[in-house]
């Protein structure tokens, strides 16, 4: 495989890594089974209108039971259908709609704060918005899911082409709203159908992996199921977390710029030398601009700056750098100490010729000179 490619999933893997999915993911999967009971209730509520109860109790058992055990299917079903029992008369009066808003709203605050995250966006709504945002939401989402079923009858084998159509409407304006900030939306359409056809895969191999592959049932009995459930409510946050990861992925074209082939502690002083001629002026930079300036790979860039934050030497915040402390107080050696003493032979492709004499010079002596040393 040609470099380009390699350095593309490399970098795309180091940022997953990076943001910590997995524990989002984990949070996720637990307030979504706080929320999916009162959920379920109102979509079935809904679903009765337009649909008939029991193609309603046979599509979701059917799509329910695909992913079990066989040993757990049967005592699933049974659990199932007294709970769709129940839910048919779920009341849609005002106190069980609040209680409802209230239980999944929980889990849109988590939502919209995973999504700013991995979007790094600095804008926050304020209660207010947020408030009417999910209200939308909460009352749109369901017609969303009952569309293909109530069409299922017209179009036939076409059901699967339509249902994937609307999987990738959902993931999309998912991306496009919930973070607080403009998402560009060939990238958000691109991370939309990424993660439809991820969950498509991802569906199937569970489905496979369970049935054939797995032994809960000899552990747990009829309780393999639970387990089972939670796993795959795991599998689905994990699968929308990574195609919000690859819109911010394309956004930034991370894969374009490499990390110089240069010593990382006498790269990371030119950093500091450019954070110490905005310190007095223009203050703090930006991540992604000091990145364009550098042509550095956005992803490998952050792990540079994390270890300055570690050595105490930046700040991060917000997307933007700021020294710790003024440029006189920072000694050379604590940052020429991240690695060995570099050679500075055939540099001059890559720092501007002043900086190599003055560091050059400085070098030998580095205990006695500071930042702003450098600087003057």
């Amino acid at each position: 495989m040609p470099k380009r490619p390699l350095f593309f999933f490399k970098t795309f893997l180091q940022k997953i890594l990076k943001d910590e999915i997995l524990v989002y993911a984990q949070g996720l999967s637990f307030n979504t089974i706080l929320t999916l009971i009162p959920l379920l209730g109102l979509i079935l509520s809904i679903a009765k209108v337009f649909i008939p109860q029991e193609k309603i109790i046979d599509e979701f058992l059917l799509q329910v039971t695909q992913y079990l055990t066989p040993e757990a299917t049967q005592k699933v079903t049974q659990v199932l259908i007294k709970l769709i029992k129940k839910l048919e008369t779920f009341p849609l009066g005002k106190f069980s709609v609040l209680f409802y808003f209230i239980m999944s709203v929980g889990l849109l605050f988590q939502i919209e704060d995973v999504l700013n995250k991995i979007f790094e966006s600095t804008k926050r709504r304020s209660f207010y918005q947020r408030l009417l945002f999910f209200w939308l939401c909460i009352t749109l989402t369901p017609f969303i899911f009952l569309v293909p079923f109530i069409f299922s009858s017209y179009v036939g084998k076409f059901f699967i082409f339509l249902n994937f159509l609307f999987m990738v409407l959902f993931f999309l304006l998912i991306y496009l709203f919930f973070p607080a900030k403009d998402v560009s939306k060939k990238e958000a359409l691109v991370g939309a159908v990424f993660s439809t056809c991820l969950w498509f895969t991802s569906s199937y191999l569970y489905s496979v992996y369970v049935k054939y592959a797995v032994s809960y049932s000899k552990i747990y009995g009829s309780l393999a199921a639970f387990p089972l459930f939670l796993l795959w409510i795991f599998l689905n946050w994990v699968v929308f977390l990574i195609g919000a990861e690859l819109i911010v992925f394309l956004e930034k074209r991370a894969w374009e710029s490499e990390t110089p082939n240069i010593p990382r502690n006498l790269f990371a002083l030119f950093v500091m030398y450019l954070l110490g001629e905005k310190f007095y002026s223009e203050g703090p930079i930006e991540v992604y601009t000091l990145c364009q300036r550098l042509k550095i790979c956005p992803i490998e860039f952050e792990t540079l700056l994390q270890q300055l934050e570690n050595q105490g030497l930046v700040v991060l915040k917000e997307g933007k750098i700021y020294l710790a402390k003024a440029p006189e107080k920072i000694s050379l050696l604590e940052i020429l100490t991240l690695e060995n003493r570099p050679d500075l032979k055939d540099l001059s492709k890559v720092f501007p010729e002043d900086f190599i004499k003055k560091l050059s010079f400085m070098m030998d002596q580095t205990s006695k000179f500071t930042l702003k040393d450098l600087l003057n």
